[in-house]
């Protein structure tokens, strides 16, 4: 059976090809589903698109690794639609004088 990535994941495996400093520590593969791409495309104006990328130490096939999960960065509601807001009730008719 073939393997087959779940879209927005991957793995880095330890370099065992490293033979020096400036060779990377790990390496590995990252897929990314078309649909997700071409959605951060559509919403960044400039050149660099940034997605958010998780990673867990594991042990796969006994060996060391590290599994990642990529998704689109969290973005900060700026204003909280209005029924999430806190109501306080308007005691200016409450007061006798």
């Amino acid at each position: 059976m073939a393997f087959i990535p779940k879209p927005n994941s991957g793995v880095l495996w330890p370099n065992e090809k490293k033979q020096s400093p400036n060779h990377p520590d790990v390496r590995g593969d990252l897929f990314l589903a078309k649909d997700m791409l071409l959605s951060l495309m559509d919403k960044e104006p400039g050149t660099l698109i940034k997605i958010s990328v998780s990673g867990w130490r594991k042990e796969i096939i006994f060996k060391d690794c590290i599994s990642l999960a990529a998704s689109e960065p969290y973005v900060k509601p700026s204003d909280q639609p209005a029924r999430m807001q806190k109501q306080t009730p308007d005691d200016s008719e409450d007061i006798p004088f």
